[in-house]
């Protein structure tokens, strides 16, 4: 399949500017897709237009569920309305990466999880699932938890429950609480179930990018 075909109005898209004023990284999402050329939104920073010049070279990277896609290239015409947008041209190949870091996006979904200790797996406690990629997530519960711990997760997705067993990367205090803030890496995954992640990250990335949220 052609890279091409997996470009779609609406896709999330990240754009790279490394010269002129507006040097930075900035995501944005594709407004029109054509045999050789690309329309993507100009994104906005601090509420203005992110206003780049015809010939500013760009590096553009976007992803599917299995890997991500990066060419660079340069503004070849800046339009105004019916919304800013600028437009580059497609190349004939872009470089492909397989995917090992994931997007992290917001999802306050619930989460039920039991630490794995000697003697077996704990009593169920609660969470709500502050943000999730297809490596991991983080979560608020009332419950300590140490790092480096082991937990066996039930995690209720749009597309369905979900069971992985992760591993405790990092835990914070709330400020002001007596909750804290879980930062877990998915551990032992079987593919399939990371599709099932990859795929709702995605689709909550569509629906911020109509809502004008990236």
């Amino acid at each position: 399949m052609s890279y091409k075909q997996k470009l779609s109005i609406g896709l999330v898209i990240e754009l790279v500017v490394s010269e002129g004023k507006y040097v930075g990284r900035y995501k944005t999402c594709v407004e029109d897709v054509g045999d050789e050329i690309l329309s993507i939104g100009a994104p906005f920073e601090l509420g203005e237009v992110v206003s780049l010049r015809e010939g500013t070279k760009v590096k553009l990277t976007f992803w599917d569920e299995m890997a991500a896609y990066s060419f660079e290239g340069e503004v070849l015409r800046r339009i105004a309305v019916p919304v800013p947008m600028f437009v580059v041209e497609l190349p004939s190949s872009v470089t492909k990466v397989q995917r090992r870091s994931f997007v992290r996006v917001p999802a306050p979904y619930s989460v039920k999880f039991q630490s794995v200790t000697k003697e077996g797996l704990s009593d169920l406690h609660q969470a709500t699932m502050l943000n999730l990629s297809g490596g991991g997530m983080r979560f608020l519960t009332k419950e300590r938890v140490e790092t480096k711990a082991l937990l066996y997760t039930r995690i209720t997705l749009p597309n369905g429950d979900l069971q992985a067993p992760v591993r405790v990367c990092r835990v914070e205090n709330e400020e002001d609480s007596k909750r804290y803030i879980v930062s877990v890496e998915f551990y032992d995954l079987q593919e399939r179930e990371r599709d099932r992640i990859i795929s709702c990250v995605f689709e909550i990335q569509r629906a911020m990018c109509k809502k004008g949220l990236v």
